[in-house]
């Protein structure tokens, strides 16, 4: 309550100071304001006499540029002119250049000693480039190992420039536009070259001539022609600086203004605000805290009763002496009642939850993240084989969790700790007799005020009895399965014997045929070899043959492996090649999918190949010799899968029949069983593939088989 009264008493009058502050800092921007506008007036009228001095002296050297003397070559006459024009140039000397940078003459040694040729000379060659008058920047004269600056001129002959007229002056000669302006004496004033070197300064020139500003001070001063910024001057001075570069020249004029000159005005007045809102918040909180010490001793009465509630307890209220605090006693008693009715319908609620967890056998749990603790109900310790007072940790979780899905259940619990929402998961447990059980468990995560993971509710349920019904229909669709290739076997019988007894007749005659040549005198040893390669390539093709057949009605299941599934319709196609004789029918194969490799059972893929076709032979059953063509088709089926396609010419599937072909014992044959399709399928789905039928347009049917690719099956 103190703190409160405090915090208006605060409010009161901080707002008060707080205009009082905002209108001094408004006049002290003003003024601030209209200084450094009259500060840059003053640095732009110092730049405009900079460019004046530079276009004085470019006048005159452009009059003495046409001297007759000097276009004539006469150097030493115009040696003597230039010694009298020099006092009124204001100016150090007067030389010539000649364009590869040999100096001609120069009036700061008599005419015919000894002249050095400059080895860098940017103005010289901005002259002869642009064929125009310029300043140079300041750089230590040649003859007298001085700092100076050039003003220069073109001399033209026949119409091109054949040399330039120079004007070298000190920096003491460009001092009189700093003290022009009359500037305050505690101020920092400089003038600065094109390349930010301090030609002249107002203070301690002679230290500080020749020295570069810095980076970030020339940045600033590379940003516009004219304005200002805080910086630190090269003797130390925190100032704000205001410059104006020189239009024609480029030079720039610095002037500075004590930042203690600046704010002088606003210490002055901050010091007398600060003053009065101290005194005028001392006089507030006085009269605040004595208020606030009778409101504080009613309220500190009632903690007792609140604290009572807390436990249970029916609160006593003492007597008390404010209206409010007694109106909230009154609250207090009501809401002691509220908490103990608040209280039982909670415990009936817990009650009938877990009466109904225990009636569906659920084991409920409750993960706190934070502490690290976890609560589990009794179910849950039955499920799990625990005892009912045995503390539980998540290493004893996983030591129960089977060797095979131990690594599963890690990573779910680390998913929910990094904020995965919700899962779902299936896993086996041993328990501690040995059995073995399955447990489905589902969990949420729940987050605290950051958006951190910090609870984890779930419940887990003995899924045993449905995983063990699983297995057994999986094992009896496998038995499904394989009765139904031993059913194909008897279709294909008559013709997998006649495909073993052409490779064994043919044996059987190489045999007879080498026998009476090795009876000959001499032996034709020749034609022997050749019987031999004969019979060697006829047992392979019956071994092939029998092969083909033990890995389609072998009774167990092969891994699954990339299979090729182009050569795979070939392979099948020959295995059914003279029952397909037999039934008058050929087969056309228009195998154009480039790399139609998927992950798969072989063995499954032939029986459902083989299906499809003895399903398009007896819809072709008595068509006309040019019409009993079956069409194997392979295609890309997007850029993950491929699609094989067996085409009839046949009656077609009776529009009825289309949706209910592929449903268990549905069958339209007078002694089919109805479980060809449906095991297909199942096998196709198996494989993450679709497989269905429909008419075509012409007459007959189609059969689709789409299926991943290899790649995408991994992916």
């Amino acid at each position: 309550m103190k703190a409160s009264l405090a915090v208006l008493v605060i409010a009161c009058i901080l707002p008060v100071s707080g205009v009082t502050a905002i209108l001094i800092l408004s006049f002290y921007h003003k003024e601030r304001t209209q200084l450094i506008s009259n500060t840059i007036g003053r640095a732009r009228a110092a730049a405009t006499a900079v460019d004046h001095d530079f276009g004085t002296a470019t006048t005159a050297l452009g009059a003495l540029a046409t001297s007759r003397m000097l276009l004539a070559g006469d150097l030493q006459g115009f040696h003597s002119r230039a010694v009298t024009v020099l006092g009124s140039l204001h100016a150090d000397s007067i030389l010539v250049l000649d364009p590869t940078g040999k100096m001609l003459m120069s009036t700061r040694r008599p005419y015919g000693e000894p002249l050095p040729t400059l080895n860098s000379a940017p103005l010289l060659r901005r002259i002869l480039a642009s064929g125009k008058p310029g300043v140079s920047d300041l750089f230590k004269g040649p003859l007298n190992q001085q700092l100076i600056y050039t003003v220069g001129v073109p001399v033209w002959r026949d119409g091109r420039v054949v040399m330039t007229l120079n004007a070298t002056a000190t920096p003491a000669q460009l001092a009189h536009v700093l003290v022009e302006q009359q500037l305050p004496p505690s101020w920092r004033a400089s003038v600065l070259d094109a390349s930010g070197r301090v030609v002249t300064r107002s203070h301690e020139m002679e230290k500080y001539v020749g020295q570069r500003l810095s980076d970030e001070q020339l940045r600033h001063a590379a940003t516009a022609s004219e304005g200002g910024f805080n910086t630190t001057t090269l003797d130390g001075i925190e100032v704000f600086v205001v410059f104006s570069r020189a239009p024609v020249s480029g030079w720039t004029v610095f002037l500075g203004i004590p930042q203690r000159e600046l704010t002088a005005g606003l210490r002055a007045n901050t010091a007398w605000l600060i003053g009065a809102t101290l005194a005028a918040l001392a006089a507030g909180l006085a009269l605040a805290w004595l208020v606030a010490g009778r409101i504080t001793r009613s309220v500190q009465l009632l903690i007792p009763p609140a604290l009572a509630i807390g436990h249970g307890q029916a609160p006593a209220i003492p007597p008390l002496q404010f209206k409010e605090a007694i109106e909230l006693g009154q609250a207090l008693r009501n809401a002691a009642a509220s908490v103990r009715e608040a209280r039982a319908a909670s415990q009936e609620s817990e009650q009938r939850l877990l009466l109904a967890a225990d009636a569906a056998h659920l084991g409920i749990w409750i993960r706190d993240l934070k502490r690290q603790e976890i609560w589990l109900s009794d179910q849950w310790r039955a499920l799990f084989g625990f005892a009912a007072g045995q503390p539980v940790g998540l290493a004893d979780l996983l030591a129960r969790v089977h060797a095979d899905d131990r690594a599963a259940v890690q990573r779910t619990l680390d998913n929910a700790e990094l904020g995965v929402p919700r899962y779902e998961m299936e896993y086996r447990i041993t328990l501690p007799d040995g059995a073995q059980r399955w447990i489905g468990s589902h969990g949420s995560v729940e987050t605290d005020a950051a958006g951190r993971p910090a609870l984890v509710r779930g419940v887990s349920l003995d899924i045993t009895a449905r995983k063990q019904a699983e297995l057994d229909a999986l094992q009896r669709q496998k038995e499904v399965t394989h009765l139904s290739r031993v059913a194909v076997l008897g279709e294909l019988s008559g013709a997998l014997a006649h495909e073993l007894n052409q490779p064994l007749t043919a044996i059987l005659s190489n045999a007879q045929a080498a026998r009476r040549f090795l009876e000959r005198q001499p032996p034709d040893l020749a034609e022997v070899d050749e019987i031999l390669r004969d019979i060697i390539d006829e047992d392979r093709r019956a071994g092939e043959v029998i092969q083909r057949l033990r890995r389609l009605f072998d009774k167990g299941e092969t891994p699954r492996a990339p299979v090729d599934l182009n050569f795979l319709t070939r392979d099948v196609i020959r295995l059914l090649r003279n029952d397909l004789i037999n039934h008058g029918i050929a087969v056309r194969t228009e195998l154009t999918a480039p790399h139609a490799v998927a992950s798969a059972d072989a063995v499954q893929l032939q029986q459902v190949l083989i299906n499809l076709l003895m399903n398009a032979c007896d819809a072709m059953a008595g068509a006309a010799p040019d019409e009993a063509v079956i069409v194997v088709r392979s295609a890309p089926a997007g850029a993950a899968a491929v699609q094989l396609s067996v085409i009839d010419h046949g009656a077609g599937i009776p529009a009825a029949a289309l949706a209910h072909i592929f449903e268990p014992f549905y069958t339209t044959k007078e002694r089919g069983m109805g479980l060809g399709l449906s095991i297909c399928r199942n096998i196709v789905a198996a494989h993450h593939g679709q497989l269905w039928a429909e008419n075509n347009p012409g007459g007959g049917a189609s059969v689709h088989l789409r299926l991943p690719l290899a790649t995408a099956a991994i992916a």
